[in-house]
């Protein structure tokens, strides 16, 4: 049985990854913290400028006619962390401001929000735009 995908952020990044993991044939469920950005997402409609989106995911949100179901979406971390065997976080890793780092704090915060809600072995990846060693801490 394939494992089942979340995917936590739905911005460019999440929302096509989220997409694609559904053409290649897995249950996805993405998350957002932003409800309008997931009814959007769920009426098969992008917030954003990415083109052929649109198209693919009517092809799988769960709901529309000959779509295959395998993606849906939520605003819930205890839904995302019951559904997923892996969990992918795509959030936003915008620069520090007056720094050339990169702000980790999204990353962290969706780390610490979906973690109570694992209650069995699941990978969770970093896929966030980040340059690399900028996540040097270890979750566990």
């Amino acid at each position: 049985m394939a494992p089942k995908i979340t995917v936590i952020g739905t911005g460019y990044l999440g929302a096509t990854h989220a997409a694609a993991m559904a053409e290649l044939g897995f249950d996805v469920l993405g998350l957002d913290i932003v409800p309008e950005k997931i009814e959007m997402l769920a009426q098969g409609r992008v917030p954003l400028y990415e083109p052929g989106l649109e198209e693919l995911l009517r092809r799988h949100v769960a709901g529309f006619e000959g779509a295959s179901g395998r993606l849906r979406f939520t605003t819930s971390w205890e839904e995302a962390g019951e559904f997923g065997d892996i969990h992918f976080v795509c959030v936003n890793t915008p620069q520090k401001h007056g720094e050339y780092a990169c702000d980790m704090s999204y990353v962290d915060s969706a780390f610490e929000s979906l973690a109570p809600h694992l209650h069995r072995p699941a990978l969770v990846v970093g896929k966030s735009t980040v340059p690399v060693g900028s996540a040097c801490l270890l979750y566990t």
